[in-house]
């Protein structure tokens, strides 16, 4: 018996499964419009940032809302502030720091400590869809990040958390961002 499919019809399913493919979103696709515009504009957060942010989060995987976005920078922005405060107390416990990045040390343990402290509130406010009770101790927290680099500025002294505290100020501003 003869085969019901010639080679012109296996070329055709062949080629619509191969086009039909090629048009599939990716999970991730749909970050770049969201980072485009939260992020396009912005002098605090690039869309790198924004994308990367979210490409490293498996919750972002399979699509999210804005506001599930933003939950999920504040909670990075909580991961983030919670070991930098715990890298702040192992640089103070080691003693290897002189007086004056000490000081700026003490400071910004001070300052990742009041962050710590909002983050429930803002993590609460964002999960019950109450933005504007969430923007400002997310700014707060942004505010914090920079002061407590810019103190080592000011003391001319080199800092050790300069990575992360660009990263909770751009996590901040990003929830923010997403919410507004």
């Amino acid at each position: 018996m003869a085969s019901s499919f010639n080679g012109g019809s296996v070329l055709f399913v062949l080629s619509a499964l191969l086009l039909f493919g090629a048009t599939q979103v990716t999970p991730m696709d749909y970050l770049l419009p969201i980072c485009k515009t939260v992020g396009g504009g912005s002098t605090f957060v690039g869309i790198q940032f924004c994308m990367d942010t979210f490409h490293s989060d498996p919750r972002t995987a399979h699509g999210a809302t804005y506001q599930e976005l933003a939950a999920i920078a504040v909670d990075l922005l909580t991961a983030n502030a919670t070991s930098t405060k715990a890298k702040i107390g192992g640089l103070l416990g080691g003693k290897t720091a002189d007086a004056a990045t000490a000081q700026c040390l003490r400071s910004c343990q001070t300052l990742y400590g009041g962050i710590l402290q909002r983050q429930p509130g803002s993590a609460a406010a964002v999960k019950d869809g109450k933005f504007s009770e969430a923007i400002s101790p997310l700014e707060k927290s942004a505010a914090a990040a920079k002061e407590c680099e810019d103190g080592f500025s000011k003391s001319h002294v080199p800092s050790p958390v300069t990575v992360e505290n660009g990263n909770a100020f751009q996590l901040a501003k990003l929830a923010v961002a997403l919410l507004q």
